[in-house]
């Protein structure tokens, strides 16, 4: 019984890969680890599916989990015992109540922030993936508009860039689940630890709100890239 549930989710989960941007609006319940669902899921799944199959035991998650690596999922050991605990315990059969918004948010932490969301595609230090994933380290990119990297974190990117004359063709789904705050943190370390540009300006979560109320698509990011170079 639990490998036909996570068979099915499997299947599910496949028929929608050829459609990752179509849940641009689908957010998960916040919790510890929801950042690398999104990050190793929702690059090939629309989300609704997982979302929909909440109430798997952790048994069958796992089981899922299992299927996803024999499909090609690349993830560490320890990110997968994360993903695991967060599916079990916020789309398991008895998740926690949500809890209510912290009238003082903490700080976001940059690091942290892109650990969780980025690294699993472009790497913990940033050099990306040869022909998928291109780098973020020296990226020139982040240089010459420090709100670009924003748009393409807020609304995604899709078409095909050249960086350091290799070419990627792919698609980057929006993540604009991210706060504003953690969005500016992990811009500002992109631009501080990774980027190795020149000093920019620290971005605000004010700065971020402003470019989060311009509607974009990934197409639109990517019209923005061209006229930059």
């Amino acid at each position: 019984m639990l490998v036909r549930a996570a068979a099915l989710v499997v299947a599910v989960l496949a028929a929608s890969a050829a459609h990752p941007a179509n849940d641009a609006r689908i957010h998960l319940p916040d919790g510890p680890g929801v950042g690398l669902v999104y990050a190793h899921c929702r690059t090939c799944h629309d989300l609704q599916y997982v979302r929909d199959a909440k109430g798997l035991l952790p048994a069958q998650w796992k089981a899922v989990l299992a299927s996803m690596r024999d499909n090609g999922l690349r993830i560490s050991d320890e990110d997968e015992a994360r993903v695991l605990d967060y599916l079990a315990t916020y789309l398991g059969p008895h998740p926690p109540a949500e809890a209510a918004a912290s009238a003082q948010p903490v700080a976001a932490d940059g690091r942290q922030v892109y650990a969780d969301n980025c690294a699993a595609c472009h790497g913990p230090e940033g050099r990306g993936q040869p022909g998928s994933f291109p780098p973020l380290a020296g990226n020139p990119d982040l240089a010459r508009d420090p709100l670009f990297p924003v748009q393409v974190v807020l609304h995604g990117l899709a078409g095909r860039i050249e960086i350091d004359g290799k070419a990627y063709d792919g698609a980057m789904p929006p993540f604009d689940h991210l706060s504003n705050g953690e969005v500016a943190a992990v811009v500002n370390f992109l631009h501080g630890s990774l980027g190795k540009t020149q000093p920019v300006s620290s971005l605000s979560a004010q700065d971020v709100a402003a470019t989060r109320a311009r509607a974009m698509s990934p197409q639109d990011v990517h019209a923005v890239r061209a006229a930059m170079h």
